[in-house]
């Protein structure tokens, strides 16, 4: 992510954008500086800015002034200055525009013009009628600027500047922060679709270019959540194939933004048709009628499971990424129906339809299971998450913790309706003197804390509890009301899981490693170097 800062000439973007970065302690660029040091290196010769436009002409400038912004594009976690001019050639607003926030600095033209004057020599000072050429040129460049830019900053007064920048600057990424769709701040995962419309998918955005990724990686994953690969699962039958539309070539990242797509085949909307006005027991059938005033009725829409296949996508890619840095997350089922493993294999996990590390545990798991199937009713659980590998150091205090965000991530789960980690509940048992983790040698003794002290990773194993509700769609009668408010019976029918736990065993370690490699990459830009 880098902050693009542009305007017309006088708005202050060298000065306002140089400050900015020396108080935010991150590096500043200006195109104008890049362009001296390409005809520097080309010429032998050091020239200013306008000496060089001067010297070569106009086109032969552009074409210094396009390479200076394919190299500035290519730069990251910096503030950039943009001259005006730069960003009315498209391809040049293409290439800025892509992980990047545009701010567009515009002042009253006059107070532009009292600037210029009191600077002194211009090139503007040589027309015939050189303030009303120089008013006209900064309207056009504000006019044509501002639809493009993110944030806009009116500098006609000189009261602190760069704190306004600043400020500016944090809200904005704040309000990007709290977008409902996407999870994360640098690797940022937005998805999209429900689940009876056409396809669902997510857009991953953040990646570094050069990186490895093939729809063979991510397919392995979409493969343990996709429905229908069990006894205990719904006989709905998706293939889950996936298909990358953009920023992978020859199989690697460019660097731009990642659109992965995975369509509907097998929906059946005929059953929803009768509950159309009626709302299921356990969804959120009701409460997103009251939010919105309307919703899909087909299959819960939005609020459906079937929203998670983007997240298990994009963190397919966050997983490959984190194992080749040594880290490793599993989850597995815990306790399903009262059965309770006693032993952890993880090697065992994939080998039983309920994903569960106690082999005979999971047979017990799976007749509960069908069991209640057999019944018209469903099973909830809890799923047991494990990951190792992950360096000290990752979590920022203190809205950013890493047990904060985790718990986050995994709560956006809608199934999801309980989380602890390491001791958890049992923590409240405790005494200070048996739940502390004490050192020695460098090292920890227990992991009661669950690898997170004060919102930041210990180095030790994190590990995670999640309670998991019962399948919602159950075909006993209950009872619910309409649209109206008027009292119903209502059976659901159609293809429902039985039990969730078994297919969200991926979606739990796609949210984890979304979010670890996303404080990965915020702690390496605070600390290059250190993890």
């Amino acid at each position: 992510m880098k902050i693009i800062i542009t305007g017309p000439k006088c708005s202050g973007k060298s000065t306002i954008g140089a400050e900015a970065a020396k108080r935010l302690e991150i590096p500043f660029y200006e195109t104008d500086s890049i362009i001296e040091e390409l005809y520097s290196r080309e010429h032998n010769e050091k020239l200013n800015f306008y000496e060089i436009c001067e010297k070569l002409g106009e086109t032969a400038f552009r074409e210094y002034e396009k390479r200076a912004v394919k190299e500035a594009s290519e730069l990251d976690w910096c503030i950039i200055s943009v001259g005006g001019s730069t960003l009315l050639d498209s391809e040049s607003r293409r290439l800025l525009r892509d992980d990047s926030v545009i701010v567009l600095l515009k002042a009253d033209l006059g107070i532009l013009w009292e600037r210029l004057k009191k600077r002194g020599s211009s090139v503007y000072f040589k027309r015939r009628s050189p303030e009303d050429y120089f008013k006209e040129a900064a309207s056009k460049k504000i006019e044509t600027l501002e639809p493009f830019a993110d944030i806009t900053i009116d500098v006609s007064d000189d009261n602190d500047n760069p704190g306004k920048f600043i400020s500016a600057a944090s809200d904005y990424f704040a309000m990007l922060s709290k977008s409902p769709n996407t999870s994360g701040q640098i690797i940022r995962a937005t998805t999209f679709g429900e689940s009876h419309g056409p396809a669902v998918g997510v857009v991953l955005d953040g990646l570094k270019p050069g990186i490895e990724f093939s729809a063979e990686d991510i397919q392995a994953e979409l493969e343990r959540r996709r429905p229908g690969q069990s006894s205990v699962s719904t006989p709905r039958s998706e293939k889950d194939k996936v298909r990358i539309l953009s920023g992978v070539f020859e199989g690697k990242t460019t660097g731009t933004p990642i659109a992965m797509i995975i369509e509907n085949k097998d929906q059946d909307s005929t059953k929803y048709d009768i509950i159309k006005h009626l709302f299921r027991p356990g969804h959120a059938d009701f409460t997103f009628w009251k939010k919105y005033g309307i919703r899909d009725h087909k299959g819960g829409g939005r609020s459906s499971g079937r929203e998670t296949a983007g997240r298990v996508a994009s963190g397919a890619a966050a997983k490959k990424i984190l194992a080749d840095r040594g880290v490793k997350i599993t989850a597995s089922s815990f306790e399903i129906g009262g059965v309770k493993a006693e032993e952890y294999n993880p090697n065992e996990i994939e080998s039983n339809p309920v994903r569960c590390a106690d082999k005979q545990a999971a047979e017990k798991m799976q007749q509960a299971i069908l069991e209640a199937r057999k019944n018209g009713d469903s099973l909830g659980g809890i799923v047991e998450l494990r990951i190792s590998g992950v360096p000290a150091g990752l979590g920022d205090p203190v809205f950013g913790k890493l047990d904060a965000r985790l718990a986050g991530a995994l709560f956006s789960l809608g199934a999801v309706k309980g989380l602890s980690f390491g001791d958890g509940f049992e923590a409240a048992k405790s005494r200070g003197s048996e739940f502390n983790d004490q050192m020695r040698d460098n090292d920890f003794l227990s992991n009661h804390a669950g690898g997170v002290l004060g919102g930041i990773s210990t180095g030790q194993d994190i590990l995670v509890s999640l309670a998991v509700k019962p399948t919602p769609s159950i075909s006993q009668p209950q009872d619910t009301v309409n649209t109206e408010g008027s009292s119903k019976k209502i059976q659901i029918e159609g293809r429902h899981d039985p039990c969730i736990l078994p297919r969200i065993i991926p979606v739990v370690e796609a949210m984890a490693a979304l979010v670890l490699l996303d404080c990965w990459e915020i702690q390496q830009r605070l600390r290059p170097g250190t993890i």
